[in-house]
C-alpha cells in the first residue's frame, strides 16, 4: 500500500475526481479457435509425427487468462470468452501465447498480438492471426470494445442478448460497468483514549474486492480513489462498502442495492456508521449514472440478428393457422403441428408459444430458447402436464431431440430454458 502520509486531511469541499475516471471501455475477448498448430508430441523417436495438446494464454492491461487444454488436435476451438476493464493508453497490445501442454516442460506453438488501441477504434477486430516465431499455424479470435451507456433502458436488451452469446464454458457475460469514486469520510468514531482511527474503505461486487490506501489517523480521512467493477446481473447484485480501522476493526457498514445506482446523480453520501460517520462517494463526471449498461453491438444491431418469435410484445403471440410461416430474414421457418393429425383441433388455435431462435456462429450451434406458452387447450377436464419438444427437421433421431422440464397442472406454463 502507499504510505499513510499519501493520504488527505479534511477539506471543506468536496473533490472531483480525475478526468480519466469513468471513461473506461470493456475488452470482450473471444478465444474462438486455431488450425495448423505445429505437432510437438512425436512418437517412435520422431518417426511418427504426432499431435500436440495447445492452450492459449491471454495477457492485457495487467490481467493474464489461460484456457483450457484441448487434447491431441492441431485445430482446437476453444470457444472462450474472458473480459477486461481498459483504459485508452498508448502501447497496450492483447497479447496471445500458444502452448502445447506437457507432463514436464510446455512447449511454445506461437503467439501474436493485437494493438489495443486499435480495437478501442474500430469496435471490433475478428481475424486470423499468424502465430509468430513458429513454422505454421495462426489463431482465430474476435476482440470487442463495449462502450458503457448511462442508458438504463437497454439493461433487459443487454441480459437477453448475453443469454444468447453465453457460451458453454467460462464466467457469466457482464452486462453493466459499475463506477466508485470515493472521495472522503466524515465523523468517523473515535477509538478509546479518543484518538481518531487510521482508516481504509473497503469496496466489494460479488467475490471482486478492492480497498482505499490506509490514511494517518483522523477522524475525516481523504482519499480520492476511484474503482470500476464488471457487473454480471445488475438488478439483483449489490456494492458491499466497510469502512475499517487498520487493523480490520469495522468502523461502519452498507450494502447498497445496485438497481438504486440506476437512478442516482450527483454527490451521494454512501454510508452511516457508528458515531454518525458517512463516506461521500461521487459517480463518473461524464455520465448521470454510476452504474452503466455495457452495449455490445449486437444490442445495438436489435439483439445481433437474432430472430424472435413471435417480434413485439413480451407477452406470447397467437400461433397462425397449421403450416409454415417464413420469420425473419435469416428464413427460419415455424413448422406447426399438422392439422390432418388432429382434425377436431384444425378450427381453433391450439395455444400461444414463445419462442427465441439463435445461431451462435462461432460454437456453431443453434439455440432455441423457450420462454413460456398460454392458453393451451386441454385434452380432458383435467389440467394437463406440459413439456415443449423440439427435433431439427429433417433427421428425427434421438439425437436432434430435445425438450424442456414438465410443469405440474397448467394451461400457461413458464419454461425460459435454453
Amino acid at each position: 500500500e502507499p504510505p499513510a502520509s499519501t493520504c488527505g486531511t479534511h477539506r471543506p469541499t468536496h473533490a472531483s475526481p480525475d478526468p480519466q475516471f469513468g471513461t473506461e471501455r470493456v475488452l470482450r475477448i473471444h478465444l474462438l479457435e486455431a488450425e495448423d498448430l505445429i505437432a510437438k508430441d512425436n512418437f517412435f523417436k520422431g518417426v511418427v509425427r504426432g499431435r500436440s495438446d495447445p492452450y492459449a494464454k491471454v495477457r492485457v492491461a495487467g490481467r493474464a487468462f489461460r484456457s483450457r487444454v484441448v487434447k491431441e488436435d492441431l485445430n482446437p476451438r476453444w470457444n472462450e470468452v474472458y473480459e477486461v476493464i481498459v483504459d485508452d493508453v498508448p502501447g497496450q497490445d492483447v497479447e496471445f501465447d500458444v502452448f502445447d501442454k506437457d507432463i514436464d516442460k510446455d512447449d511454445f506453438l506461437g503467439r501474436c498480438k493485437v494493438p489495443l488501441r486499435r480495437v478501442l477504434s474500430s469496435r471490433i477486430v475478428d481475424e486470423w492471426l499468424p502465430l509468430e516465431e513458429v513454422k505454421s499455424g495462426r489463431l482465430h479470435v474476435r476482440l470487442e470494445s463495449l462502450a458503457p451507456s448511462p442508458s438504463a433502458t437497454l439493461l433487459e436488451q443487454v441480459l437477453h442478448t448475453n443469454s444468447l452469446l453465453q457460451p458453454a464454458r467460462g464466467d457469466e457475460l457482464s452486462a453493466a460497468l459499475l463506477s466508485v469514486f470515493v472521495d472522503r469520510a466524515a465523523g468517523l468514531p473515535l477509538r478509546k483514549g479518543s484518538k481518531p482511527p487510521a482508516a481504509f474503505a473497503s469496496l466489494a461486487v460479488r467475490d471482486v474486492s478492492v480497498k482505499t490506501k490506509t490514511c494517518a489517523p483522523t477522524a475525516e480521512p481523504v482519499w480520492d480513489e476511484g474503482f470500476s467493477f464488471l457487473v454480471k446481473r445488475p438488478h439483483v447484485e449489490s456494492l458491499e462498502l466497510q469502512v475499517k480501522e487498520e487493523g480490520g476493526q469495522p468502523l461502519g457498514a452498507l450494502s447498497l442495492p445496485l438497481p438504486q445506482l440506476l437512478a442516482a446523480e450527483g454527490l451521494q453520501p454512501l454510508m452511516g456508521g457508528a458515531g454518525g460517520g458517512q463516506v461521500w462517494g461521487w459517480d463518473p463526471p461524464h455520465a448521470p449514472l454510476a452504474l452503466q449498461v455495457l452495449v455490445s453491438q449486437q444490442v445495438e444491431a436489435g439483439a445481433g440478428g437474432s430472430v424472435s418469435l413471435p417480434e413485439g410484445d413480451a407477452a406470447p403471440q397467437p400461433t397462425e393457422a397449421p403450416g409454415e410461416e417464413e420469420c425473419g430474414a435469416g428464413g427460419l421457418r415455424q413448422r406447426l403441428l399438422p392439422a390432418e393429425s388432429r382434425p377436431e383441433l384444425a378450427e381453433a388455435p391450439l395455444g400461444r408459444l414463445q419462442l427465441t431462435l439463435w445461431y451462435h456462429r462461432d460454437e456453431r450451434k443453434l439455440v432455441a430458447i423457450v420462454h413460456a406458452c398460454r392458453k393451451l387447450r386441454p385434452a380432458s377436464k383435467e389440467l394437463p402436464d406440459p413439456y415443449v419438444s423440439l427435433v431439427l427437421l429433417p433427421d428425427r433421431s434421438r439425437g436432434t431431440k430435445r425438450k424442456t422440464s414438465v410443469q405440474k397442472k397448467t394451461l400457461n406454463p413458464d419454461f425460459n430454458e435454453r
